[in-house]
């Protein structure tokens, strides 16, 4: 589609050479937004191998002469974009969501959403003066490791063990089938959550607790440790329906907790949003939150 950039800017499909100006871009508008980076350059890096995404087609870079200064996605009904901050108000945000819309339609998406950090109030405005609707709210908590516990029993005739490769399939059925009790959650075949999370060069299976009834998966944990921000990530917390409300996923994160401990990092973290009822789960495992987001969804004609 034809896009309407101020004068002299360009624009093109990314490759996987650009990960790298794509993470300094999104870091530049986190830290603009937030005062911190929470984007992981290895996020991006992963993403141009994802299932099922054609990043000559799925993806946009805008440029200020040789300057990345904005950049969008498309994938499985969830769109990212940023502008950098030097370059606000020139219609560039504008013109992203607009490719944005147009790519999801292409894909016979009926729907597509993008998060943003409340901080944002630009990006809300814009949201807003397009049709968007805020649809959920979603939260960073983190937790200091000082006083780590050591690993905790596990509830009683529950087995905790680390991950293992052949735990790929069971642990992914568990993850999807919880998630997918969520409003507004399709499924996710098991490459498309392999590609992200396996994936992911920080993916820790000595820190990811799995637990078991008997032979029975019943809890996950999978964790990417993240050595540079001297941190433990929680990426995904799940229980299977009939084995809930019995702490298995408490010791499944103060185990995890322990591990990261164990390697010396200070602090842990997560991301939750309204939609999983997990918020209390964190929070009596002492994590707090420390930024808020909304998630702002368009539906397609």
């Amino acid at each position: 589609m034809s896009l309407d950039l101020p004068p002299g800017f360009t624009s093109r499909p990314a490759t996987a050479a650009d990960a790298k100006a794509i993470f300094e871009l999104a870091a530049a508008c986190e830290m603009a937004d937030d005062g911190m980076v929470e984007v992981d350059e290895d996020d991006v890096r992963i993403a141009f191998d994802r299932h099922g995404f054609e990043a000559a087609r799925d993806t946009l870079l805008v440029f200020d002469q040789d300057e990345l200064v904005g950049w969008a996605q498309v994938y499985r009904k969830r769109a990212e974009a940023d502008v950098r901050p030097t370059h606000l108000s020139r219609g560039i945000g504008n013109e992203l969501l607009r490719w944005i819309e147009a790519r999801a339609g292409e894909l016979a998406d009926d729907r597509v959403g993008q998060s943003k950090t409340d901080a944002n109030a630009r990006a809300r405005d814009l949201f807003l003066s397009n049709g968007y609707e805020p649809t959920w709210v979603s939260w960073i908590l983190r937790t200091p490791l000082d006083d780590a516990a050591a690993a905790p029993e596990p509830p009683p005739g529950i087995s905790i063990r680390h991950f293992r490769p052949e735990d790929a399939e069971p642990v992914h059925r568990v993850i999807d089938d919880a998630f997918s009790e969520w409003p507004g959650r399709d499924p996710e075949p098991f490459q498309v959550w392999a590609d992200t999370t396996l994936a992911h060069p920080g993916m820790s299976p000595e820190l990811s607790p799995l637990a078991f009834d008997g032979d029975e998966l019943v809890g996950v944990v999978i964790s990417i440790d993240l050595p540079t921000f001297d941190e433990g990530w929680i990426d995904q917390v799940a229980t299977k329906a009939t084995h809930r409300n019995r702490g298995i996923a408490q010791a499944l994160l103060r185990t995890a907790f322990a591990g990261f401990r164990e390697l010396g990092r200070t602090v842990a973290g997560v991301s939750t949003d309204s939609r999983t009822g997990a918020l209390g789960l964190y929070e009596r495992v002492g994590m707090k939150v420390v930024r808020q987001y909304t998630r702002y969804t368009k539906r397609l004609a």
